[in-house]
């Protein structure tokens, strides 16, 4: 089970970082045992001898910085995640494993009253429509900072030096990875963009004429979504969203461009509410392409945008979703850390364990000046030939214009038997051992738009 770390228990004195706490911290309450308890005094000199007799001893310099990054370091993280605006998607830690299993039940179906048949139905068997989704840890990535026998005993020459230490450490590392959670969630989302992902409404080019009218479109579409519907969401399930789940994402140039005010009335909230649902990108088809390639060069199903995908990207006006799209777990963080000797420094380490996903089954959608249609759908292979009880699995290429989507749902006709069938969903077919030799049967892959792309299969001898 999923959970977030509260404010409640973050030690302020150590949030502050007064320089004397923090060393009574990590001195007199290092649980090494190595470190001797002692008074400190609020003058340079108590600080220059604890800092000479730390320097002599090289397992009181290891317990030490490793008392002072694992116990303050962690302090400053936990406290710095809360100012990060896109924080707000991520869903907490996740306790054990690293995988988080999505399960929505769809909506029961409704039956007519009749005693007649009650008797004979009362014991029949209705599965529920469950829905399931896994979301597996694919972000281990790790931070580095080396800290010098010099940088440490500059530490104690000033109240000043301590914290001096602690930011060293602690930011290099830090920064690096709360902006790679923004870069890969911007990445994630505009992908997701692309691959069809949202609902697409088209609206007129932002500009301060046209405000009104997209402010129009925003409008009725937060009320459509107080309403159950399948049409919002890419698994096609029944459900909503309530006003206070949904945010919206627009870019800063879009938000000069659109009055605050106008948009909480468009969501019925007022002004100081709505800012909390208002969440600003800096762009939606600028992106660090270098950063990029340094998290996901290796990952096989990374991708950057061509320039066509960027172009489309950038008639993005705003993204509505649902708070419960966003699938961000941590599962991992630790700091670790080093000595060479024959250096005379420390190599301090950050691991960081992440789940990036997104929910088949919430509400997503894109008010963008692209038209969406879809051209062609094409299916692969276009003819085949089947035995008698084999699997044959099928694949659809959707092209169009805009953010179009991309998903199909299969179906077949001119099969003989009803152990014939195909996943509506993967495309999978199998055929029946009772399927008569030469006969063909027709797949049809139709995509959300409509648009068709059909193959023939013809049975042959098993």
């Amino acid at each position: 089970m999923p959970t977030k770390p509260t404010k409640e228990v973050i030690d302020a004195a150590k949030v502050n970082l007064n320089p004397k706490e923090v060393l009574e911290v990590v001195i007199n309450e290092e649980p090494s045992g190595l470190m001797p308890r002692i008074s400190i005094a609020d003058n340079t000199e108590s600080l220059h001898n604890i800092g000479e007799y730390i320097m002599q001893y090289e397992s009181l310099q290891n317990a030490y910085l490793n008392a002072l990054v694992n116990r303050i370091g962690m302090t400053i993280i936990t406290s710095k995640m809360w100012d990060n605006p896109w924080a707000v998607f991520k869903r907490g830690r996740l306790e054990f494993g690293e995988t988080v299993e999505e399960i929505f039940v769809n909506l029961a179906k409704p039956h007519s009253f009749n005693p007649e048949v009650a008797e004979k139905e009362v014991y029949k068997r209705e599965i529920p429509d469950v829905r399931a989704a896994f979301h597996t840890m694919n972000f281990q990535k790790f931070y580095k900072s080396t800290i010098s026998n010099d940088q440490l005993r500059q530490a104690f020459l000033s109240w000043n030096g301590i914290t001096d230490l602690i930011a060293k450490i602690v930011d290099s590392l830090y920064t690096g990875m709360r902006y790679d959670e923004f870069v890969t969630m911007k990445y994630m989302i505009c992908r997701e963009l692309i691959n069809g992902g949202f609902f697409n409404v088209n609206a007129p080019a932002l500009e301060k004429s046209t405000a009104g009218d997209v402010m129009t479109t925003v409008r009725g579409l937060v009320g459509q979504l107080d309403f159950m519907s399948s049409k919002y969401n890419r698994a096609g399930v029944m459900t909503h969203t309530p006003r206070e789940d949904l945010y919206v994402i627009i870019s800063a140039q879009n938000r000069a461009l659109i009055d605050v005010d106008v948009l909480a009335v468009a969501f019925n909230m007022d002004k100081t509410d709505f800012l909390g649902h208002l969440i600003e990108v800096d762009s939606f088809s600028e992106h660090d392409q270098e950063r990029l390639e340094e998290l996901f060069g290796d990952d096989p199903n990374y991708n950057f945008f061509t320039s066509d995908e960027l172009a489309v990207l950038d008639t993005m006006i705003a993204v509505m979703v649902d708070r419960d799209w966003w699938m961000i777990f941590d599962v991992f963080d630790t700091f670790t850390q080093n000595y060479n000797g024959q250096g005379l420094y420390w190599q301090y380490f950050y691991h960081v364990w992440r789940i990036f996903s997104a929910s088949p089954f919430a509400n997503a959608i894109a008010v963008s000046s692209s038209t969406t249609d879809v051209t062609a759908v094409a299916v692969t292979p276009a003819e085949a030939n089947v035995t008698q009880g084999a699997d044959l699995q099928l694949t659809a290429n959707v092209t169009g214009t805009g953010l179009y989507p991309k998903q199909v749902t299969w179906s077949i006709d001119g099969q003989e038997s009803s152990d014939t069938r195909i996943n509506p969903d993967s495309g999978m077919l199998h055929i029946a051992m009772s399927e008569t030799v030469g006969s063909t049967i027709t797949v049809t892959a139709t995509s959300v738009l409509g648009k068709t792309g059909t193959a023939t299969i013809t049975i042959v001898q098993a």
